[in-house]
């Protein structure tokens, strides 16, 4: 402390500045974009994951949505024996297929006109004729990339290269399949692919990561720009060697081999990592600085008053009495400089008048301002007296005085508990062990005269009360009922927890009671306004209670059955739990 109060002002505004205010901003800054870095990183990742995920559930739903059409197709039995009829004339087959064969067709067709572009069955029936929905099986068609070197009896996904009506060629995904696998005739359905969705979701997602659908070859049917690619003349893209991300497709039977492959855009991540960083580091430099400029302002408002008030000083000593004429401000340096004009002035007009009798008179005065020091000094510190209640304490235990040991615990315990102001409500267990201090002194006090009685319930000694209130009543009890009795007194203390939940204290004495009129005047005075004369120790518990729980707390004094007083305290559950 002494090497920081030889510090000049504006040094310690300095070392505050970088301890308090620079250090702390860097190390949070660190700390928030380390976190902010790594959220972001997890949050990119979790992005190209479902960004992943839609495209896999596109193109799973694309292939199912194809399946699910060469299944509907296979199992029709009125196309079967459309296709399997050996037809005698063309007359006779256009005449089948623009009645039947076309309408049938056509309603599959348009029932998946979103996942679907074109339907075609190829058959070698020799009586069907070319056009429409149903082709021959030439040796060109044989020779097309397509066409399965073995004819699949499920459904299998191939891809191969078409023209577009229109524009270049693009890389077409089609579901191949054999039909009506009794038929005398090999008659295969090739069902074309919506590939603009699949593509289209491709090109959305570019903004988190690039996607590539791999072929069993390994090569790249779908991938990002082959919505626009129209210059494809083969199958000679492949996906990066490494990837971030992967999906199968291994569980769908007709797709095992195909893969989706991924890569995070890390461009994207880095743009938004550094932006949280430019963003941080500039909220740091605007708070660094505006935290600067407030120190250098209040260490130039603190350091020019103290140097001009120091150097008033030192013109003081040369008998220069000229006060400060700047606004001094009204914080503890303008208050410190105002009553230096002030002393200035008194000092000035002392030594022009009464010199050496003002003088005299201050003596006088710190005379009387050192004896009341003393006096102050000679006063019994709470501490003081619980360390002479202990060496009494020590002292009875060691001359065997047990009674009187036991007296000294109780009364330094309960000195404790009344100097202590930590405390407002304390557990009902804590407040009944201080009750039995009390008790144990007034029963050494009453020469055994008084005995008593707790019965508490384990759920009523979780609750709080405030505190001294029981302690209040059972000294009431003790005062105005058990110390005018020429008998045996008696206190018994009964808590428990009510149904509503409400917990209720009763204090119950067999001293000499009050009458009905008596008990009502008193509890009349206990609940005015007004402070009272006598039992002043139950309006202030009232008022505790009343300022702790409100209108919905109770203190009730009533006549014991045969002699006696009965003192019940009700707390609400919602303030006492």
């Amino acid at each position: 402390m002494r090497r920081i109060n030889d510090l000049p002002i504006r040094s310690k505004f300095i070392l505050l500045y970088i301890l308090g205010v620079l250090l702390p901003i860097c190390v949070l800054l660190i700390y928030v974009l380390t976190n902010v870095t790594a959220e972001i990183r997890m949050r990119e990742m979790r992005n190209a994951e479902q960004s992943l995920s839609r495209v896999y559930s596109a193109m799973e739903g694309q292939y199912n949505a194809a399946v699910s059409l060469s299944n509907a197709i296979s199992s029709d039995n009125q196309i079967e024996a459309l296709l399997d009829h050996e037809y005698d004339s063309p007359v006779n087959y256009y005449r089948m297929y623009y009645m039947e064969l076309r309408p049938i067709l056509n309603r599959y067709s348009m029932a998946y006109n979103q996942q679907v572009t074109t339907l075609t069955i190829y058959s070698d029936n020799f009586t069907m004729f070319n056009g429409g929905y149903c082709l021959y099986i030439t040796p060109q068609v044989q020779q097309e990339e397509w066409f399965p070197s073995e004819i699949p009896s499920a459904t299998q996904l191939a891809v191969y290269l078409r023209k577009q009506v229109g524009q270049s060629s693009i890389l077409q995904l089609c579901v191949t399949r054999m039909l009506h696998t009794g038929s005398p005739f090999t008659q295969i359905l090739k069902i074309d692919l919506n590939m603009e969705p699949i593509n289209t979701l491709i090109k959305e997602e570019l903004a988190y990561l690039s996607v590539y659908l791999v072929a069993p070859d390994g090569t790249a049917v779908c991938y990002p720009g082959s919505l626009q690619d129209s210059y494809i003349t083969d199958r000679s893209i492949h996906p990066p060697d490494n990837t971030d991300l992967s999906i199968s497709f291994g569980e769908l039977p007709g797709m095992r081999g195909w893969t989706l492959l991924a890569n995070i855009n890390a461009e994207n991540m880095q743009r938004r990592i550094r932006d949280a960083i430019v963003i941080g580091l500039l909220l740091g430099i605007v708070c660094s600085l505006f935290a600067g400029a407030i120190a250098i302002i209040f260490s130039r408002s603190i350091a020019l008053r103290s140097q001009r008030l120091l150097r008033h000083m030192d013109s003081m000593t040369a008998e220069h009495f000229s006060p400060i004429s700047r606004d001094p401000g009204r914080d503890e340096i303008g208050e410190l400089t105002t009553h230096f004009n002030d002393m200035g002035e008194r000092l000035h007009q002392l030594i022009d008048d009464l010199y050496v009798l003002q003088l005299r008179q201050k003596n006088m005065e710190l005379e009387n301002v050192r004896a009341e020091l003393k006096y102050l000094r000679a006063q019994i510190d709470p501490h003081f007296l619980f360390n002479t209640l202990n060496a009494l304490l020590v002292l009875s235990v060691r001359n065997g005085h047990t009674e009187e040991a036991a007296i000294l615990r109780a009364l330094s315990k309960i000195l404790r508990r009344m100097v202590d102001t930590s405390h407002d409500v304390v557990p009902l267990s804590e407040e009944m062990e201080f009750v039995r201090m009390v008790l144990t002194i007034e029963q050494f006090r009453f020469h055994g005269k008084l005995k008593y009685h707790f019965d508490v319930t384990p759920e009523a000694q979780a609750r709080t009360v405030p505190v001294m209130s029981v302690q209040g009543l059972v000294e009431n009890a003790c005062k105005h009922g058990v110390q005018n009795l020429n008998e045996q007194g008696f206190i018994s203390v009964l808590a428990c927890v009510e149904k509503d939940g409400s917990l209720v204290v009763e204090v119950t004495d067999n001293g000499v009671g009050l009458n009905p009129t008596r008990i009502r005047e008193l509890m009349r005075q206990i609940q005015s306004p007004e402070d009272m004369r006598d039992s002043v120790g139950l309006q202030n518990i009232y008022r505790r209670l009343h300022l702790y729980y409100g209108d919905a707390v109770a203190l009730e004094l009533k006549s014991a059955k045969d002699r006696g007083m009965i003192a019940v305290m009700r707390i609400p559950a919602q303030k006492g739990a």
